[in-house]
C-alpha cells in the first residue's frame, strides 16, 4: 500500500466512529466523497498484509454505506426561496 493509500484508509478509520468527516475529503485528498470511498473499496479488493480481516470488513462496511447513501444537497433555488407564510401581508402582495 502506498503512503497515499494508507492515508485514505487511516482517514476512514479515524472518522468511522463519528460517521462524518466527508467535508474534509475534498480538501485533503482532492476527491469527492463518493469517489474517495469507491477508491478505498478498490484498495480493499486487493489482498494486503497491512490490514487484518476485521479491519478490512469494517472498512468495506463503512465505504459501502457511504457510497450507497444519497448525498443531500440543497437545491440552489431553495436557498433563495422565501416562505411566504412567515412574511407580513404587505410583503406577500409584493412578491
Amino acid at each position: 500500500m502506498t503512503p497515499d493509500e494508507r492515508a485514505m484508509v487511516d482517514f476512514v478509520l479515524r472518522w468511522s466512529s463519528f460517521d462524518d468527516g466527508d467535508e474534509y475529503i475534498l480538501p485533503e485528498f482532492g476527491l469527492t466523497p463518493t469517489t474517495f470511498y469507491r477508491r478505498v473499496l478498490a484498495l480493499l479488493a486487493a489482498p494486503t498484509d497491512e490490514l487484518d480481516i476485521s479491519t478490512c470488513s469494517l472498512l468495506r462496511d463503512i465505504c459501502r454505506a457511504k457510497v450507497q447513501r444519497p448525498i443531500r444537497r440543497p437545491h440552489p433555488a431553495a436557498a433563495s426561496r422565501t416562505d411566504l407564510s412567515s412574511l407580513p401581508a404587505t410583503a406577500k402582495r409584493l412578491s
